[in-house]
């Protein structure tokens, strides 16, 4: 079988995955996608560790500064993007090369994503004035559409209550139907994957270059790129940027939640606990090539051999 090729490039926070992927298309017919929900929107900078702009036009990356920060940008959307980019990279004979530490992304890219509908949030307030005539109104109309969807939720998880009754009312499909259409569109059944994992046993050196890029992120100006996002856009509170790391410190900081002196210790406990979680979904990886951190002639013939 004759598959398209496809490399995948992630690692926790910090490891030197930009760098790595700049060197590595110099090697090879790459194009590089970024798999980063941050990096995607203009104006989030600093905090993303997005490349300089001068780095930007001579290695371009594709889904960097895509969006403005009065827009969201969701898996689904990054998803289809990829599926285009894709094609549009194979159709120059080139190779789709996706570096980043989204790891959600890389994993919706794999295993593919559900084309459910958006948001209504007009069928929404129908919903919730209902619910307040009637207790236990949601759930019970859940019940009724879609039992077995029920059943795997918690009476009172509003959340995903609403989301399933929309997604019934807009599809005209339940919850599950839709969970369960195959049309996934999986990568792994269409394409051939390299995918390469950059990681550290020791934790001390990856805990150092995170303190080491932080502080260079202050003496950037990471506190001066926030406030001119706080000037500039109506942010909406469901915002991702306010959850981000290093943005939402900052934006905490701002907002008088807590001092300076707490602010850079904050951001680097929350960088930490990031690049733990990042491990964790490495540890657990299928068909993950490990390589530690600074092993670029390991993995450049890693590539050598796959391609």
């Amino acid at each position: 079988l004759n598959q398209k090729k496809v490399v995948f490039l992630l690692g926790p926070t910090a490891s030197g995955k930009t760098d790595l992927a700049i060197k590595l298309s110099k090697s090879f017919d790459f194009e590089i996608i970024s798999v980063d929900s941050v990096m995607v929107y203009k104006d989030a900078n600093i905090g993303s560790a997005k490349p300089p702009k001068n780095v930007l036009e001579k290695y371009p990356h594709f889904l960097v500064n895509n969006k403005n920060l009065t827009e969201i940008y969701s898996v689904a959307e990054f998803c289809n993007d990829s599926y285009k980019l894709i094609e549009e990279i194979h159709s120059r004979n080139k190779i789709p090369f996706f570096v980043g530490g989204s790891m959600m992304y890389f994993k919706s890219l794999l295993d593919g994503i559900n084309d459910m509908p958006a948001r209504d949030d007009f069928y929404r307030e129908k919903l919730l004035e209902e619910s307040l005539k009637k207790p236990g109104y949601l759930f019970n109309l859940l019940l009724e559409t879609d039992p077995e969807y029920a059943k795997k939720i918690k009476p009172n998880d509003e959340k995903r209550i609403l989301r399933a009754l929309e997604v019934a009312n807009s599809s005209g499909k339940t919850m599950t139907e839709n969970l369960n259409e195959s049309f996934k569109k999986s990568l792994k059944n269409k394409y051939d994957i390299l995918q390469i994992g950059i990681y550290e046993e020791d934790r001390t050196i990856l805990h150092k270059r995170i303190k080491d890029r932080l502080e260079a992120m202050f003496n950037e100006g990471l506190i001066e790129e926030v406030e001119d996002v706080k000037k500039n856009y109506c942010i909406e509170s469901s915002h991702p940027i306010l959850s981000a790391l290093n943005y939402k410190q900052v934006f905490d900081y701002l907002d008088n939640h807590i001092n300076k002196d707490e602010l850079f210790n904050k951001a680097l406990f929350a960088s930490r606990q990031l690049a733990k979680r990042q491990i964790t979904w490495i540890r657990s990886w299928e068909d993950l090539n490990l390589f530690k951190i600074n092993s670029d002639e390991e993995i450049k013939e890693n590539i050598k051999n796959f391609l």
